[in-house]
């Protein structure tokens, strides 16, 4: 619905209404309604045409600001003084609807939901089970830095590249730290499977080089074809390094290994909580910060439009991958009849040999249903709260005042 300004100061047009009224009077509610008319148009969401024209939307006349609010709010304060008769149908439709535009903008609206917090709890819960299970791949890092440090010094042999596999035994990774020469030839056929892989590869870009037609694809497969040679050549350059490795020089390797991978599990433990502490703090800021004024509502009526979308499809995406999780049926077993020469027949279940994939399939749904449900709802959580800490306080009027103080204080 458009609104258009029908007072002198945009029209120059005089109500019916005067011919009951005095001059004196008529003036007096012409100037009101300018006014009125004045703050109809103070919203800097009015686009210039519009207000050539002298009409706009009423969607438009909502102020974006605290400052055009107050413009607004003294506006309608001068046209109560001035008017004549307050009782008048243009006059007081008009002056009801930028009253109640100006308390609207005024007031501060809850703008939090709960469905978010309950995105935030439910992935702090993850991260939290996430972090205490991360302990145990701690613990365990720790044991093997730790057996690997109480190495007794033996002699450690060596090999040559043909000798050595190319493949680890069955049980090659839970044994290798078990001795100075088992973690050696466990290092040395990784790296001879890696040399191996990445000639494979580069004997595979050359034969598509040869075959290729157009001369950009040629190069760049000589490139890659390159590249991967280049990568076989440093795998064996180690596998020759390590090889000629002593007991001490593999000793102190492979502290270093662990040592690192000790570092590393810790600092994933930490990332995890990190995680889950974020969510627990920001729950309460964003329950704070989402007591927005109405103006700071229309300021950000674009952004906040786009986060309801991101939410909802981010949501409707976890729903159905959690309602297709649920859906599937644990154990799906067929039911076989069974014939019997003497005619008799007998009825039984049978277990689907595809039950362990759909058991994998269902939870996997859910748990990727929960990661969306959890990163939607903290996305949006976080742009709501730096946005609610920056708009819904006044920041600068604090500092104004913490700054006297300190230098009040001699600091």
């Amino acid at each position: 619905m458009r609104v258009s300004a029908k007072t002198p100061i945009f029209a120059q047009k005089i109500s019916k209404f005067s011919i009951s009224l005095t001059m004196e009077e008529q003036i007096l509610n012409n100037e009101a309604l300018a006014y009125l008319d004045e703050a109809m148009f103070t919203s800097s969401l009015i686009k210039k045409k519009d207000r050539k024209k002298g009409e706009t939307s009423w969607d438009n006349v909502y102020p974006r600001r605290k400052s055009e609010t107050e413009k607004m709010a003294a506006l309608l304060e001068k046209a109560e003084e001035v008017v004549e008769d307050s009782n008048d149908e243009e006059y007081r439709e008009r002056y009801d609807r930028l009253k109640e535009i100006v308390e609207w903008s005024k007031k501060r609206h809850r703008t939090w939901m709960w469905s978010l917090i309950l995105g935030a709890l439910l992935g702090a819960g993850i991260f939290y089970y996430y972090h205490n299970d991360q302990k145990k791949d701690i613990a365990r890092a720790k044991a093997d830095r730790e057996q690997v440090e109480q190495w007794k010094e033996d002699k450690v042999q060596q090999t040559t590249w043909k000798a050595c596999p190319s493949e680890h035994a069955k049980d090659a990774y839970t044994l290798r730290l078990s001795t100075a020469q088992k973690y050696k030839t466990y290092k040395l056929i990784d790296l001879k499977h890696s040399a191996e892989n990445s000639e494979k590869t580069s004997k595979e870009w050359l034969q598509r080089a040869d075959t290729a037609k157009l001369q950009e694809n040629k190069e760049k497969y000589l490139h890659n074809a390159e590249v991967n040679k280049e990568h076989a050549q440093n795998y064996r350059a180690k596998f020759d390094s390590i090889n000629a490795m002593n007991f001490a020089q593999i000793h102190a390797m492979a502290k270093e290994d662990l040592s690192g991978y000790v570092e590393r599990q810790v600092s994933w433990g930490k990332t995890l909580q990190g995680y889950m502490i974020y969510l627990l703090i920001l729950i309460p800021l964003y329950i704070i910060t989402g007591y927005p004024h109405g103006y700071t509502i229309t300021r950000h009526t674009r952004r906040t439009g786009c986060l309801n979308i991101f939410r909802k499809v981010g949501f409707a995406i976890a729903s159905f991958c959690f309602g297709a999780g649920l859906a599937m049926s644990l154990l799906p077993d067929y039911q076989v009849k069974t014939y019997y020469s003497n005619g008799s027949t007998s009825t039984h279940t049978e277990g689907n040999s595809l039950n362990f994939v759909i058991i994998a399939l269902k939870i996997g749904l859910m748990i990727v249903g929960a990661f969306i449900f959890c990163f939607v709802a903290s996305t949006v959580m976080t742009i709501e709260t730096i946005s609610g800490l920056y708009n819904n306080f006044n920041w600068s009027g604090w500092l104004r005042k913490v700054k006297p103080a300190k230098q009040e204080a001699g600091e």
